[in-house]
């Protein structure tokens, strides 16, 4: 992936992937999975990221960048008050992806928060499998692979597994599904003893002599040894000691105090005396399996516990600053007709940020149908912009993959039935296992300029 470009020395690869961009093999061109936006003749005066946000701004990983909005307190497992930063999460081209994921956690959230399928798939099951609703019955899009899912089964669908199986190569499945499963390398992070540093001691809350079974991100740094040799220039500063960096997982990169972990790829720099590596190491990537096992179940909970309270109170902090910034009535809205329905949303259509989007290529259909499922459904404005803009995104992408065809529905249960019998029996053709019956029967999408219906497609 983008091999080429740097052989041509225009754009490193990591360059390249932390603005978005992937390299087609072919003219020299990068293409963005998200957006689809393609990009030919690279030069070196042509900055990666600033070319993807000013020819797709819409695209939904530039705007993630631009509204990820870090906790920015050192990590704390008491209530004490949060102290101001001390310390800066650094990006690297793999962590980059997760924190954009994290980053919509929210907003997929609540796309599901008038979700009346509880009797079958959950929300949670949905929201941990990367989807998002789309306000039809239960359909679902997954907005990296635009896997578009409805029908869902009770007691035989497993979104996450179906995510899996039917788009192994989605940027999600690929950054998040999969780093929950369990392959076969083992990484054994044993005590040791190095004459300079004295023996590491296993607190009582942490443990050092378990078995981590997934693969690392540094192999090369799997061993305590390893990331020992890597602290011989450290600073002679008031930080934590080595030994506690180097049994978190961590090894030191050469610059400044900037650590990285060999697991996950994390990094973490400006270090407090009194700042625990381990417990800031599960703070700010609490999907690193290794931070996780080193912790132990119960102060890996108190830590995301702490966590969720200091993100609780910024929320509530945010909530009271825009409530006294504002005269707008955030009591639920009432929508008795449809008269009123279209006055409401005519007004809104006025909102700046309706404006900015018709500017980025939305079409007034699209905004206009968002805003009236969010007020006819859920009766309450959007939480934020990114929401619409997400919704905007949601909807978007449905006309556009569906495109009046029904075959790009798929039905969960039917789906994973036909890809289990082909497995048994290779042997079956798509037409012999008649493939269609897994697509949701419908009548054809209307036509983008005719979108104005209450569905996506009539059912």
């Amino acid at each position: 992936m983008c091999q080429e470009l740097k052989n041509r020395n225009v754009h490193s690869t990591a360059s390249m992937i932390a603005a978005g961009w992937t390299y087609m093999n072919a003219n020299n061109t990068a293409y963005c999975r998200i957006c689809g936006l393609k990009v030919s003749e690279w030069t070196k005066e042509m900055d990666p990221f600033v070319v993807h946000a000013e020819q797709s701004p819409s695209c939904l990983f530039i705007q993630s960048k631009n509204t990820d909005e870090l906790s920015s307190s050192p990590v704390s497992t008491t209530d004490n008050q949060e102290k101001p930063i001390k310390r800066r999460k650094i990006d690297s081209e793999k962590e980059n992806f997760l924190a954009e994921i994290e980053t919509l956690k929210k907003i997929r959230r609540r796309t599901f928060s008038h979700w009346h399928y509880g009797q079958g798939v959950t929300a949670a099951q949905m929201i941990s499998a990367g989807f998002f609703s789309c306000n039809v019955g239960d359909r679902v899009i997954c907005l990296y692979c635009n896997l578009i899912c409805q029908q869902w089964t009770s007691g035989i669908d497993d979104p996450e597994e179906v995510h899996c199986t039917l788009a192994p190569q989605c940027p999600y499945v690929r950054s998040m599904l999969k780093l929950r499963q369990t392959n076969a390398i083992s990484i054994v992070n044993e005590n040791y003893t190095n004459n300079s540093t004295g023996q590491l001691q296993t607190s009582n809350n942490l443990r050092c002599n378990e078995i981590v079974h997934t693969s690392a991100y540094h192999t090369n740094y799997a061993e305590i040894p390893k990331r020992l040799e890597s602290f011989t220039s450290w600073p002679q500063e008031s930080l934590p000691s080595v030994d506690d960096f180097v049994r978190a997982g961590f090894f030191y990169t050469g610059t400044k105090t900037i650590v990285t972990c060999f697991y996950c790829n994390g990094s973490l720099q400006n270090w407090g005396t009194k700042d625990n590596p381990t417990v800031e190491h599960a703070r700010w990537f609490p999907s690193c399996a290794y931070a996780k096992q080193l912790c132990g179940d119960d102060l890996y909970e108190k830590i995301q516990e702490s966590k969720r309270r200091f993100q609780k109170r910024n929320e509530e902090n945010q909530s009271k600053r825009k409530h006294n910034d504002s005269s707008t009535n955030h009591s639920r809205v009432l929508v008795p007709d449809e008269n009123t329905l279209s006055r409401l949303v005519a007004a809104r259509l006025d909102l700046p940020i309706s404006q900015r989007l018709l500017s980025q290529n939305f079409k007034l259909t699209v905004i206009k149908r968002c805003w009236e499922d969010q007020l006819r459904l859920k009766q309450d404005d959007f939480v934020s912009d990114t929401d619409l803009l997400i919704a905007c995104i949601v909807l978007q992408k449905q006309i556009i993959h569906i495109n009046g065809n029904k075959e790009n529905i798929i039905i969960p249960s039917m789906r994973m039935k036909l890809i289990r019998e082909k497995e048994q029996n290779p042997t079956v053709t798509d037409e012999q296992s008649n493939l269609s019956s897994s697509m949701v029967s419908t009548e054809e999408l209307p036509a983008e300029s005719q979108f104005n219906t209450k569905d996506m497609i009539t059912s």
